[in-house]
Formats: structure tokens, C-alpha cells, sequence
């Protein structure tokens, strides 16, 4: 539990609202106060070539500065060789795909052979080819087979 005594009040901006808050608060806490839905995550916005700082939602402390900006956005749960996955982009590569079964750090190649299913509307199952990307949806499932060719 955060000691709200030893805290002073920050100004912040989540979805481009300002929201005056102790600091540190919790992820929790500003998951309630901005009404960030189930199937969204709350981004810090991060200067430069970096990534944005997802924020997690639970108890972990985070520290804030006057007038630092986060925003939500919807995630998708998707499905790679059984495995859940969680992406938040509304449209997926066959690289990211393979990247996803073989684990970070893996050597993704053209060796592999996507098929999905349960997609939306405008792709709901098909094979997805080196350099080619098609839209994501809640339970999408893609299924990743070598191709035994080198």
C-alpha cells in the first residue's frame, strides 16, 4: 500500500484528460480512474525510438511526472499453435507470427508455412505468406508448420 501522506499531487493526462493524482500511484488506480475496459491497455508515452512503457494492471507503484501522457488501446487474444498471445496491433505480419511460435530471438526465415482461422470478416481463414499481413480479432488462430524445405 502507497503511503498517500509522503506523495504530492501530479498532474498527468490519460486519453488527453487531465487527471490530478498522488505520486507514486498504483497501475490499478489509474486503470479505474481513466475506465480502461477489460480488453484495453494503458501506455506511457516514451520519448524518442523507444518503445511506450505498457502499464501493468495491478499494484506495482508507478512514478509519475507533471504532465506525462499515457493513452489506452484495445488487445487482441489470439491463439499461435495453442499458445494465448496478446497483441495489440489490428493487423498482424506473417514475420510477427512466426516470431511468436519460434520465441524472441529466434531466426524467423521463409521456411514456414501460416494458416489462420476465426478471423474477421475480410479474412476470416486463409494462408499467410512472407512480407504479407492480414487483420486481427479476438480468438484469431494461426497455426505455424515448418515446411521442411532449406
Amino acid at each position: 500500500m502507497l503511503d498517500i501522506a509522503a506523495s504530492h499531487i501530479v498532474r498527468i493526462h490519460i486519453n488527453r484528460v487531465a487527471i490530478n493524482l498522488p505520486n507514486p500511484t498504483t497501475g490499478e488506480a489509474l486503470y479505474a480512474l481513466a475506465d480502461i475496459k477489460q480488453h484495453e491497455r494503458l501506455y506511457r508515452e516514451v520519448a524518442g525510438d523507444e518503445e511506450d512503457e505498457r502499464i501493468p494492471r495491478d499494484d506495482t507503484p508507478i512514478h509519475l511526472t507533471q504532465d506525462q501522457h499515457f493513452y489506452s488501446q484495445k488487445v487482441f487474444d489470439i491463439l499461435v499453435n495453442g499458445d494465448d498471445h496478446e497483441i495489440d496491433t489490428k493487423q498482424i505480419t506473417y514475420a510477427r507470427v512466426v516470431d511468436l511460435y519460434i520465441g524472441q530471438g529466434g531466426k524467423p526465415s521463409n521456411e514456414y508455412l501460416v494458416k489462420y482461422s476465426h478471423g474477421p470478416v475480410e479474412n476470416p481463414s486463409g494462408t499467410l505468406a512472407p512480407g504479407q499481413k492480414v487483420k486481427v480479432k479476438d480468438g484469431m488462430r494461426f497455426r505455424v508448420a515448418g515446411t521442411g524445405e532449406s
